[in-house]
């Protein structure tokens, strides 16, 4: 039990950096604020102009926000880790309650 809260303070810490990381982590994307950042940046793209990608300026954009996608898939790993740790962790204190 105590490995888990372990685990699931370790899993809330590292979760908080990203957060905080991807917040701090702008790609230059216009339609980017603070209450999107757990949104990919593919969520909000611009579907008017395709040719537009190719761009050198955009080559660039393209490569901060596959960063930053990479650092949302890796946020939504450990939301779903920490989910697991925590009913993992209700079970454990379920089982102390009944015994």
């Amino acid at each position: 039990m105590i490995t888990t809260i372990l685990f699931t303070l370790l899993f809330i810490l590292i979760w908080r950096y990203l957060r905080d990381s991807i917040n701090y982590f702008k790609s230059g994307d216009p339609n980017e604020n603070d209450n999107n950042y757990w949104m990919f940046s593919y969520d909000f793209r611009d579907a008017k102009d395709h040719n537009k990608y190719w761009k050198k300026e955009t080559k660039l954009l393209n490569k901060k926000k596959r960063i930053r996608n990479q650092l949302i898939f890796l946020l939504y790993a450990n939301t779903i880790i920490l989910f697991l740790l925590a009913n993992s962790l209700a079970v454990k204190i379920m089982f102390l309650i009944l015994n």
